[in-house]
């Protein structure tokens, strides 16, 4: 037998089948009844040839025959049940996983995507689960059964002539060692070739989410022999893996092939000396192919627990990742209604905490108010938004809303109250209604056509080939970044929340787009708290107040008209625009 993988992994993967162990369960005592009666037939050969020949007794033959039939019905039956209840759990089972690993995927952090790569994770759920699949439902099948039938067959040979069947199982002992090690010597090989699998899958996925750029800078034929490399290393691991088995399996089968030498030499030997019969050694020959057929089928069940066992430690490394934030046992809904009002009380907060962003921030912003967030790149601005949804909790101190500490409600009323808008707008492959539609899938039309009018969307909409039921493409390639924006915009207001947080939402849009888009904003965040990052200063000065971050902490504060009369950091940034006569 080839050797399992390393037991934790086996037996974490093997507990992922508990909740269909019922099926599973009856499936292999159906398993059990077929391999019995699978191994039936080859006892007829010794009544019929030792007594139904011997004596000429054409009535005995003829019942066991019949009974040969319905022995052969039976297991046919029980097969296809068998076959039913199995594929019907690892069909579920597939199910399950993935769902259960994409929900810990959407419940993972910013940071944790930013250090992983979608086409690897993509593989993940679809190859690493499918290769799970066939080694815990099918392989599992297959190992029972064959092993059944290997023991089924070493208790027969031993109960038809005990000298002969242990002398023939002894090349299978030796074939079993050979294979345990073939298995330990093949591991890395397959670890490895699944690791490249998952390169060459997350490679592809990134150059083609980014072919315009590809194109454009005239790179097909680097990409080409980029993605070449990878799949010949994943070529290389993969050869790599079958040299070890064809060195390892023509002595497996030539070393248990010396069974049949011995079942047929020893046979002959011991009939001519009167210990065995002519109907005993052609049972045996009859049993040959379920004693040495299953040679490769447990080589190839090898493989596939090694292949098993190394996507299994690729799902477990999903399912295993931490996830930073997570609802407090406990938590409870966001009061109603939400006033808006938010707190940041002495928060400190770094993705690496021996390095913070923000130090010490303590901010009152009441509710209604409309506040600009400027500084330089990495000043903290989009990290004080994510603070206020939980993408990431601070380090120190406490982020409020309404008074109550954000850590004590649910992540679903906390969400759906602060909405939050980056400058990379992301549409779905999908109609420009349903995009719309997405935070209120059961909004009415007219709510739809409302909310686009008050982005300044509607009349572009309205000019598409299909209105609402136009396909933007994969991103939402098909529009123009103004038309996306809007469309975003109208969105947001669909979703009806209480807290803006937008990360320079005019950055995305040309001049002649701007003036919309700040229109479409404008009413967007008419009577809601809104957090605008922006570094350009026309829509900083329509805030009710603006605020400068440098090196982690609040520079200036106060209103727009205020602060430009003043000598603080917002004035220099009024004065060096400017300066630059640059239209801000």
């Amino acid at each position: 037998m080839p050797a399992a993988p390393s037991p934790p992994v086996l037996r974490r993967l093997y507990g992922l089948l508990t909740p269909y162990r019922r099926t599973v369960g009856l499936g292999l005592l159906l398993l059990v009844g077929s391999v019995v009666a699978e191994l039936y037939p080859p006892l007829v050969w010794i009544r019929v040839v030792d007594h139904g020949i011997a004596n000429r007794d054409w009535t005995y033959i003829g019942w066991q025959l019949a009974l040969l039939v319905g022995v052969f019905g039976v297991q046919q039956l029980l097969s296809a049940w068998r076959g039913l209840l199995l594929e019907r759990a690892g069909q579920a089972f597939t199910r399950d996983l993935r769902l259960e690993i994409y929900r810990k995927l959407q419940g993972q952090s910013a940071a944790y995507f930013e250090s992983q790569r979608t086409g690897d994770l993509i593989s993940r759920v679809t190859g690493d689960v499918d290769a799970l699949q066939d080694v815990l439902v099918r392989g599992t099948d297959a190992v029972l059964a064959n092993a059944l039938r290997l023991v089924g067959v070493v208790g027969i040979f031993i109960w038809l002539q005990p000298l002969l069947g242990i002398l023939t199982t002894l090349p299978m002992i030796a074939v079993g060692v050979m294979l345990r090690s073939y298995a330990q010597t093949v591991q890395p090989a397959y670890r490895a070739a699944r690791n490249r699998l998952g390169d060459l899958s997350a490679l592809i996925a990134d150059r083609l989410a980014g072919i315009r750029v590809v194109q454009g800078f005239a790179r097909e034929r680097a990409e080409t022999a980029r993605i070449g490399a990878l799949g010949e290393q994943l070529y290389d691991v993969g050869v790599q893996a079958v040299k070890i088995r064809n060195r390892a399996f023509p002595w497996a089968r030539f070393v248990g092939n010396f069974g049949n030498v011995i079942m047929l030499g020893g046979g002959a030997w011991l009939i001519l000396a009167g210990q065995f019969t002519l109907g005993g050694l052609l049972a045996y020959r009859g049993y040959g192919r379920y004693f040495y057929g299953p040679i490769d089928d447990l080589v190839n069940i090898g493989d596939l627990l090694q292949r098993a066992e190394a996507s299994g430690r690729r799902v477990f490394e999903v399912l295993d990742a931490p996830v930073p934030v997570q609802e407090r046992p406990g938590a409870r809904p966001l009061p109603q209604p939400v006033r808006g009002q938010i707190d940041f009380e002495d928060v400190t907060f770094g993705y690496d905490p021996a390095r913070p962003i923000l130090r010490g921030v303590t901010l009152h912003i009441p509710a209604g108010q409309r506040v600009a967030l400027l500084g330089e790149s990495g000043a903290g601005k989009s990290t004080l938004l994510g603070l206020v949804t939980r993408t990431f909790d601070p380090q120190t101190g406490t982020v409020r809303l309404d008074g109550v500490d954000v850590r004590d409600v649910t992540l679903d009323s906390l969400r759906r109250s602060a909405v939050s808008m980056a400058q990379d707008t992301f549409l779905f492959h999908d109609t420009v209604g349903d995009n719309v539609r997405y935070a209120r899938p059961d909004a009415p039309e007219a709510e739809v056509r409302a909310a686009l009018e008050a982005a300044h969307a509607l009349a572009f909409v309205d000019a598409l080939p299909d209105g609402l039921d136009t396909v933007v493409g994969e991103r939402g390639v098909r529009l123009s970044g103004g038309q996306r924006q809007r469309l975003s915009i109208a969105r947001t207001l669909l979703a009806r929340p209480t807290i803006l947080l937008l990360d320079e939402p005019t950055s995305a849009v040309d001049a002649e787009s701007e003036t919309q888009v700040v229109a479409a904003l404008g009413e967007l965040m008419r009577g809601r708290t809104a957090l605008i990052v922006t570094h350009r200063l026309s829509l900083a000065r329509t805030a009710d107040r603006v605020i400068v971050l440098a090196g982690g902490q609040i520079v200036d504060d106060g209103p727009p008209d205020r602060l430009r009369a003043g000598d603080g950091a917002y004035a220099a940034l009024e004065r060096a625009a400017s300066k630059l006569d640059v239209s801000a």
